[in-house]
């Protein structure tokens, strides 16, 4: 016995020198902190594979919850080397005041070289401060058995009572695949001019057979300036051209339709030519007779009198649908003599040519670009870019940083309507802990299993468990089913 007493005795002046290592030996896997009814319980694995413990040295391993001001020990669990352990079995360590400072609730001998695990469970009353949210719990060893005081701790602390909110999932809404880039539009008229009942397109000064000179330069050059003003931006490339040329009351009307068709189309094919544009991007369409703006010139003009003016606007606001009902409101004008002398005076000469015009409507977009290149163009001119481009930038960045956030900001702010983008910068202020803007946001959506998924963290956030459940029962998702359970 006594012998036994002098090993003891020598094991605990040599527990502390070996504590270090030993300490860094042991490792804790799969450790759950839980309260379950009025108990706070504790499972974990200690593994003791790389422990080498000497035959009559032991170390002491016991959970602590612990608080700012109080602590509470569970059970340890007692390893031991092999004489350490024949002795523990035998009931001759029992009074020893090492042994007395700890609440053993299992001893086990360490096989020095071989993998060794050994399962730990226990619990302890749960008490009003275990509640608090500084509450941890960490695995204390002690080589000395001087009590977890003294001890080292393995591992990192665990909360004790933590709300699960920072555990929980929820993923931002992938854009459509497939989205039209914004289209901007910059509109012009010009008034090119053809030779009388011909469909040519003359760019340098042409003379006509009758005499007449045509110079379409300034007015070709007009077209090029908007061209040019709409691709200032080098990121930006033409989408598609409209032109739509418009003809005056004169002439059949059915001639009419062939000229200013065939001279919207000559246009067209020029501008397509001019700037290397695919084929079906310069489109055209025609007003054979362009009553609509000779209506503009009767309310405006001050060169008429209030008679003249009513009798002009009766004529032109006359029904006609047919050729032959427009054919007629021109024969009127000329013959009639309500309107004759003034359509020889002052609308064929004067208004009539002014009647004679093209339009175009330049549309520009944003060309095809890589996402490095997309993340300069959204600090620039974002309102050029899709809703998909601008989710591609977010993704250069890690969730919740400020360079997400503030691309799924811009993402509201130019498409404020589009329930992806509200999803998604509720799901970008959940993740940054500000519910209250979620909240609000969520609101201008329809219930979806997102939504619901989101609303059953921001009611854990709160601690509204109960409305949690529900929302996250709701959602049925994968996510909410995790959220779920980590609620649980």
């Amino acid at each position: 016995m006594n012998s036994i007493r002098k090993a003891l005795a020598f094991a605990a002046a040599a527990l502390m020198a070996a504590g270090m290592s030993a300490r860094e030996e042991v490792k804790t896997e799969n450790v759950d902190v839980r309260v379950a009814g009025d108990y706070l319980s504790v499972n974990a694995d200690l593994v003791l594979d790389s422990m080498k413990l000497q035959s009559n040295h032991q170390v002491f391993i016991t959970p602590v919850v612990t608080s700012d001001s109080v602590s509470v020990d569970f059970p340890s669990v007692l390893v031991s080397g092999r004489n350490m352990h024949l002795s523990y079995l035998r009931g001759v360590l029992k009074n020893f005041p090492e042994i007395k400072k700890h609440d053993i609730g299992r001893e086990v001998e360490r096989k020095n070289g071989k993998m060794q695990s050994v399962p730990y469970t226990a619990r302890i009353p749960l008490e009003p401060w275990m509640k608090s949210k500084n509450v941890t719990l960490a695995f204390v060893y002690d080589s000395c058995g001087c009590g977890t005081q003294f001890g080292r701790r393995i591992g990192p602390s665990v909360p004790v009572f933590e709300n699960p909110v920072p555990n929980m999932t929820a993923r931002m809404l992938p854009a459509p695949a497939m989205m039209e880039v914004p289209i901007e539009k910059h509109e012009g008229r010009a008034r090119i001019q053809f030779e009388v009942d011909r469909t040519e397109l003359h760019v340098d000064p042409y003379k006509c057979r009758n005499g007449q000179r045509i110079d379409n330069r300034d007015q070709i050059a007009m077209i090029d300036d908007s061209v040019k003003y709409a691709l200032t931006d080098p990121n930006v490339e033409i989408a598609e051209i409209n032109i739509c040329g418009y003809a005056s009351p004169e002439s059949p009307y059915l001639h009419n339709v062939e000229l200013a068709s065939g001279r919207s189309k000559a246009l067209a094919e020029y501008l397509a030519d001019r700037y290397s544009l695919p084929k079906g991007s310069v489109k055209y369409s025609s007003v054979p007779e362009n009553w609509g703006e000779f209506r503009e010139e009767v309310l405006v003009s001050n060169e008429i009198s209030e008679e003249e003016r009513k009798l002009l606007l009766e004529l032109i606001d006359a029904p006609a649908t047919t050729p032959e009902e427009y054919d007629h409101k021109e024969w009127m004008l000329k013959n009639d003599k309500r309107y004759s002398k003034l359509y020889k005076t002052k609308i064929l000469p004067e208004w009539f040519p002014r009647l004679r015009a093209t339009t175009f409507a330049i549309h520009t977009r944003l060309k095809p670009l890589d996402d490095q290149k997309l993340a300069e163009v959204i600090k620039t001119t974002p309102e050029k870019m899709s809703l998909n481009q601008m989710f591609r930038v977010a993704n250069l960045y890690a969730p919740g940083s400020p360079e997400y956030n503030e691309v799924i900001q811009t993402a509201l702010k130019y498409y404020p309507h589009n329930e992806i983008a509200i999803i998604n910068a509720a799901t970008a202020a959940v993740l940054d802990e500000d519910y209250e803007t979620a909240k609000e946001l969520l609101k201008r959506v329809d219930n979806s299993p997102e939504v619901y998924n989101l609303l059953g963290i921001i009611a854990t956030a709160e601690e509204r468990f109960d409305a949690a459940e529900s929302y996250f029962r709701k959602a049925g998702t994968d996510d909410a089913e995790r959220n779920l359970e980590l609620l649980k």
